[in-house]
């Protein structure tokens, strides 16, 4: 049981860290005040070999999205899309500094200059270990037999290590003085990939225990919760945290916020509940469905409600969305945009997908406009499409419920194309009546069912806030 507790949605693109300080607290998220929103930190880290030590400069967060990939530089972003991808070993790289060391000249070079063999393997053995840290350094390739996962987790524990101190840094900052934060422990809130409901036993999982316990962070006993469910619980409970008079999860007050209130109560019209969430990442689309049946009578919520829970991540995010408009672009459009920082590709993501202007480049050319509207908007539609099948599928597994919310949380959900093609097909599942709807830029009208335009702290943060709450505390039930 943990009555404080930090979680970590470990974004592809960004990450959010909440805070509990104690069982009954509001999660609230940590502000990284250098960010353009400050309770986020992209997930990026650059690597600059220039300096020829053994170890690059490196540079996390919102410095590193501003660096440009190229030359000696190395700009990591999607890293989590590779730690929990399947297997893989790279090819073997003909990579000049390979070449050099193992060969002949250079074994003649070194006794020429008294450098001993022992030294030359130690030389060796050093540069492979470097290279397999970060890659090759540059635009080189990787050494033999290093894989995408290892190369993964090892930039992981970087930038958690750097997470870390940003947060300590910010913890200062807050009026709980006597704290000892550091001595809170750590969750991550992760997708649900595969067909095991043991987050544990996935080797992304595992491989992402392996990097967090070589850092300082102190480990939860539970380590990770599941990314749709903890997005879910953030969203419908707004981060409130309630313990009855027993000391057990008020989750009756918690979920007070919404239609659910009025089923927990008891009401015979409305005795079955549920919020579907959907939530568009960077890497992943979760799918979450948190159900009760009260049998039309009061709930007794220190009992935890039945609560029920289906859910399901989909290995489908803006990053396929990226990679079909990168595709369906010119040659030398397309390698502009590979060009961009981390910062400016987000500000070109904004500009083509939500605002439909185009980003402008120092060039004046301009990427996503008017001459590529085609483009944009066919990897648009085609994505849409493919989230509407997996909204449909997702459904089907469902039965029925007679007061239901739509909830669409996520970056991707902020692209008017999406979030119009989600409700839509939500509305066309089984069911699919909603007596309100939740989403990022959504306007209030009169007409049609209640809406909630989600701001960006529970559009986004919502599985860190979840993730923190005393809902996946078992011990206060």
């Amino acid at each position: 049981m943990s009555e404080r507790v930090f979680c970590v949605d470990f974004g592809a693109a960004y990450t959010k860290v909440a805070l509990r300080t104690a069982a009954q607290e509001t999660a609230n998220l940590v502000s990284f005040t250098t960010s353009a929103r400050d309770f986020w930190a992209p997930t990026v880290v650059a690597a600059d070999w220039s300096s020829g030590r053994q170890k690059p400069d490196l540079e996390y967060g919102e410095k590193a999205a501003g660096i440009k990939p190229g030359g000696k530089i190395a700009v990591y972003s999607n890293f989590k899309k590779d730690l929990f991808a399947p297997p893989e070993v790279e090819a073997p790289g003909a990579h000049p500094l390979d070449a050099l060391l193992q060969s002949e000249e250079f074994e003649a070079l070194a006794a020429k200059y008294s450098v001993l063999p022992a030294w030359v393997a130690g030389l060796r053995t050093m540069v492979g270990s470097a290279k397999a840290m970060f890659g090759a350094g540059g635009d080189r390739p990787a050494s033999a037999g290093v894989s995408k996962q290892e190369r993964a987790k090892n930039v992981v524990y970087y930038y958690f290590e750097w997470l870390r101190e940003r947060v300590m840094e910010a913890c200062e900052k807050l009026p709980h003085t006597a704290l000892d934060y550091k001595s809170i422990p750590l969750r991550v809130a992760v997708p649900v990939l595969g067909t095991g409901t043991d987050l544990d036993q996935h080797p992304g999982c595992q491989r992402l225990r392996e990097a967090l316990s070589l850092t300082k962070w102190k480990l939860d006993g539970r380590l990770f919760v599941a990314e749709p469910e903890s997005n879910a619980v953030g969203v419908l409970t707004k981060a409130a945290n309630a313990l009855t008079r027993k000391k057990q999860v008020n989750l009756g007050e918690m979920f007070s916020k919404g239609p659910l209130v009025t089923v927990l109560k008891g009401d015979a019209y409305h005795p079955t509940y549920r919020a579907l969430v959907i939530d568009v990442g960077a890497f992943t689309t979760d799918f979450a469905a948190l159900t009760v049946d009260t049998g039309g009578k009061p709930a007794d919520s220190s009992a935890g409600a039945g609560f029920g829970i289906v859910q399901h991540s989909v290995e489908h995010g803006v990053t396929n969305l990226d990679a079909a408009v990168r595709g369906a672009l010119p040659e030398d459009k397309r390698a502009a945009l590979d060009g961009l920082s981390r910062r400016d590709f987000s500000a070109f993501q904004v500009s083509a997908y939500t605002d439909e202007t185009g980003y402008r480049l120092p060039d004046r050319r301009v990427l996503g406009g008017d001459a590529d509207r085609d483009a944009v908007r066919s990897g648009l539609s085609d994505f849409a499409r493919r989230l509407t099948d997996e909204t449909a599928a997702f459904c089907q597994q469902l039965g029925p419920a007679s007061m239901q919310e739509l909830i669409l949380t996520g970056g991707g959900s902020s692209i008017p194309a999406v979030r119009d093609a989600l409700i839509a097909a939500a509305a066309q599942a089984p069911g699919g009546t909603f007596v309100k709807t939740h989403a990022p830029g959504l306007k209030k009208s009169k007409a049609g069912p209640p809406v909630d335009p989600l701001d960006d702290k529970l559009a986004r943060g919502g599985s860190a806030l979840g993730g923190a709450s005393i809902y996946f505390e078992k011990a206060y039930y």
